[in-house]
């Protein structure tokens, strides 16, 4: 299933993972049921091709990676007969799927390449000409000698020009005829042929001396009932009304854009109470931002939603099934968990959190905060009691998505314990993230990273040692870990805290 290099690449998205035996056997089978929970998702979403490439990982991880464990062999006969049965129909459902996904991935190929064709295309022809000029050939380049040009008023003016949209004739509004639009030309109504003329010094133009910065009421330019969406307070029930009118003047130039939005099931909009006074119109709230870009993106277009991002970004998504999901996590979380960490901070002893959430349409989203039961000192922290963590996860039908703990008096970084642990939550999904908390850090709160792949994962896989300690570069001579830059901070998006201690 592999097609060409600038498109999607089944063998590269479902890599084999190799073994490590310092994992216990019964996380590799959790690893496999995680696997077929996304497939099941997946199925139930008809995305055939992210389908397509869990199905592959389950069967590698049955086949290349699980026997291979050292005890495998020692291992219940029925977890084997399970996996076998679960492989078999993998196994059968990639074989029924391999047409039709082939098929996609040459279309979205198809549909990159037209894209990239079409940007190249546009760029070569981005030179503005007018329709009824003639190019021609200068051999003269006497510039002293004035060139006839026919006025651009005598122009034919194109039937484009003429004939007015679809959304004019709904507005009824005038066609311009030539007289017109010569009138309005750039060069005045006499063309090239006109003298310019400077400005009469007997005119003279006063400004007011107080200006009144009263709102005006623009009429709308369709009926009452299809204006913008706006809150009607006068009623007890609120009715947002859809227009097809994309923009409406305010006082202060301001441009608000309202669109037609489809809220996420997995994101709630509450809604606040609107004044008495005067009718609000609604903004929409403000979109999920990365992490490391958050203020950049608020500032470029708070007006923008998830779903046209969505929208924006689904043929590019259709090209990165090697690269890890896109993460969700609420904007007020890190602020709730360090409330709860806060006895264990004034005491200089660290607090972890266990992250855990769903996945819908391609993104994952942190919807759960589970605080274990744990032995803390001031530079470690270790969860105890794990399968009451798996229990819950279990009863939720929630993803293992990373982890988030504290470090009360140190700097924001991850440590070589630190790594070691998250190298386990990377192994059960590469989508997992650590998160850590560093109050007394001037310059950085906080930090959401995870360990890079192959080089980082291939370091800590190979590492034997204990505690504290350092680590080589990767063979690649990049990082063992980085910041992440597919985490997107969410502030509609809604989590429970579940405190086991």
């Amino acid at each position: 299933m592999r097609s060409s290099s600038e498109g999607i690449n089944i063998a590269a998205s479902a890599q084999r993972l190799d073994v490590d035996n310092r994992i216990a056997l019964r996380y590799y089978y959790r690893i496999a049921d995680n696997i077929l929970k996304q497939a099941d998702i997946f199925r139930e979403e008809k995305n055939i091709i992210d389908l397509y490439v869990m199905l592959l990982r389950f069967s590698s991880l049955v086949t290349e990676t699980i026997p291979c464990h050292r005890d495998y062999l020692a291992s219940f006969k029925s977890q084997k007969l399970y996996l076998k049965k679960k492989l078999l129909n993998a196994l059968s459902e990639l074989e029924e799927l391999q047409p039709a996904v082939q098929q996609k991935i040459n279309e979205l190929n198809r549909k990159k390449t037209n894209q990239v064709t079409g940007w190249s295309h546009a760029s070569q022809n981005s030179t503005l000409e007018w329709p009824s000029l003639k190019k021609q050939t200068l051999t003269n380049y006497d510039v002293t000698k004035p060139i006839k040009v026919q006025s651009l008023n005598s122009l034919p003016i194109p039937d484009q020009w003429m004939n007015s949209s679809e959304e004019c004739k709904s507005l009824n509004f005038p066609r311009p005829n030539a007289e017109t639009l010569s009138r309005h030309s750039l060069l005045g109504p006499n063309g090239l042929y006109g003298h310019w003329q400077p400005p009469k010094s007997d005119k003279l133009v006063k400004y007011p001396n107080n200006i009144d910065l009263t709102p005006i009421e623009i009429p709308s330019l369709r009926q009452p009932s299809e204006s913008s969406i706006k809150i009607k307070t006068d009623s007890s029930n609120v009715e947002p009304e859809k227009s097809s009118v994309q923009s409406i003047s305010t006082p202060n130039d301001e441009i608000e854009i309202h669109r037609t939005e489809e809220p996420c099931s997995m994101i709630s909009f509450e809604t606040s109470e609107a004044p008495n006074s005067a009718d609000v119109i609604r903004q929409p709230s403000p979109p999920p931002v990365l992490t490391e870009v958050q203020d950049l993106i608020a500032a470029m277009s708070p007006q923008v939603t998830e779903t046209e991002c969505q929208v924006g970004n689904s043929l590019s998504d259709a090209f990165d099934r090697s690269e890890p999901l896109q993460l969700h996590i609420s904007t007020t979380m890190m602020d709730n968990f360090m409330k709860l960490a806060k006895s264990n901070t004034d005491k200089n002893l660290e607090t972890c959190g266990i992250l855990a959430g769903s996945l819908k349409n391609r993104k994952f989203y942190i919807t759960a905060l589970i605080i274990p039961k744990q032995e803390s000192t001031s530079d470690s922290c270790q969860a105890t009691n794990e399968e009451e963590i798996f229990e819950v996860q279990d009863k939720r039908s929630l993803f293992p998505l990373g982890w988030i703990h504290t470090h009360p008096t140190q700097s924001c970084f991850m440590s070589s314990i630190d790594v070691h642990t998250h190298y386990s939550y990377q192994i059960m999904l590469p989508e997992s993230v650590a998160i850590v908390m560093a109050p007394q850090d001037a310059t950085r709160k906080h930090g959401i990273f995870r360990l890079t792949s192959p080089g980082g994962m291939s370091v800590i896989r190979q590492c034997q040692q204990r505690g504290f300690h350092p680590h080589d570069p990767p063979p690649d001579g990049g990082p063992i870990y980085k910041p992440c830059t597919d985490v997107y901070m969410n502030p509609n998006l809604k989590f429970d805290v579940i405190d086991l201690r």
